[in-house]
């Protein structure tokens, strides 16, 4: 039931109004003429007016109009009453802004019926354009996560050419006193592949750890044969730590190959140095590892993992470096006869 505001300046004709409308569950608060009942509409407003048209002071015309300039009662729905039945009279009551329109006299059930209907018109209303609008935000929300993902990726690909750009210049070699290193076999499942089907194998496998290196902050990716070589030096601007970023990267390479898929990583770290390989003929450049212990070592710990059935295996200086931000499994020792410890997983 609605709370419904009765302006009628008729005593009689009030009190049957107000009577019906009680006896329908409705809250009812009554005005005698269009001041006080618009004064009433202001001080609290009601979810619709009942008002007469002929009035003294201001006629419900003017009711209705004063109430749709008002930002406030702008939507409550009013009916209008008048003992006046030409056409040209209800026009000039729905231009004004009114619901529906009631001729005197009137049975209160007509009068509970209308209020029914127009409650019901608006609250339909009111619905489709919440509907309509929902839809309205569901799109704009879509497009603007979209937005702000083209832009995040935009962002993120500067960032990595901009490193890449820093780490990998033309002609440079580069020594690193200490430096996480991983070493990924990623084709150890593909064994009697033919060679067509090798080669795409090996080209999908190096461009997916590329992409993976990259994202947590390599300072080189570097092709070994059918492996792959990461580099994660200490750039402090990045802001997490460059052990957590290699172990971060190994268990995201792991995880992004399946279950389906047999590889292996090494992980250890230790001074590198990579020396610059430039074609001044053709215009090739590239870089290489230089042979040494680290070298030897990340080799041995993958091929550790490779005949442990492992995923990661990782020396006993990395280990000590993650301590609880990584998850380790069992131990083993190299072909060096080195600790090889097993990494399962980043720590809670």
């Amino acid at each position: 039931m609605a709370r419904v505001l009765l302006i009628e300046d008729d005593v009689a004709q009030r009190m049957i109004a107000s009577f019906a409308l009680k006896k329908a569950g409705h809250e009812v608060r009554e005005a005698p003429d269009g001041e006080q009942g618009l004064a009433a509409a202001r001080a609290a407003p009601p979810e619709l007016v009942v008002c007469d048209v002929m009035m003294p002071g201001l006629s419900g015309y003017e009711v209705v109009a004063a109430m749709r300039a008002d930002p406030v009662l702008v939507n409550v729905p009013v009916i209008l009453l008048t003992a006046m039945s030409d056409r040209q009279h209800m026009r000039q009551g729905m231009t004004a802004g009114a619901d529906d329109y009631l001729t005197k006299p009137y049975r209160p059930n007509e009068l509970c019926e209308a209020i029914q209907a127009v409650l019901a018109r608006r609250e339909a209303q009111q619905k489709a354009f919440i509907d309509s609008m929902s839809g309205v935000v569901e799109n704009a929300l879509e497009h603007q996560k979209e937005t702000l993902g083209r832009q995040y990726e935009s962002r993120l690909q500067r960032e990595i050419n901009a490193r890449w750009a820093r780490s990998v210049a033309p002609g440079a070699d580069v020594r690193y006193e200490h430096a996480f290193v991983l070493l990924a076999d990623l084709l150890r499942s593909a064994a009697g592949a033919a060679e067509a089907e090798l080669a795409e194998r090996l080209k999908h496998a190096q461009q997916s750890a590329l992409d993976t290196f990259y994202l947590f902050g390599a300072n080189h990716v570097l092709p070994y044969g059918s492996k792959v070589i990461a580099v994660f030096g200490g750039d402090a601007h990045l802001g997490t730590p460059v052990e957590l970023r290699a172990v971060r990267a190994a268990v995201a390479l792991a995880k992004s190959a399946g279950r389906e898929r047999a590889i292996s990583l090494g992980l250890h770290a230790g001074p590198i140095s990579l020396v610059a390989v430039n074609d001044g003929l053709h215009g090739d450049h590239g870089q290489a590892p230089v042979p040494g212990d680290t070298m030897n070592m990340v080799s041995a710990l993958e091929e550790t993992a490779a005949g442990s059935g492992w995923r990661i295996a990782a020396s006993a200086v990395v280990a000590a470096a993650l301590q609880e931000r990584a998850a380790f499994g069992r131990r083993s020792v190299t072909a060096r006869g080195e600790p090889a410890i097993e990494v399962i997983g980043l720590g809670a």
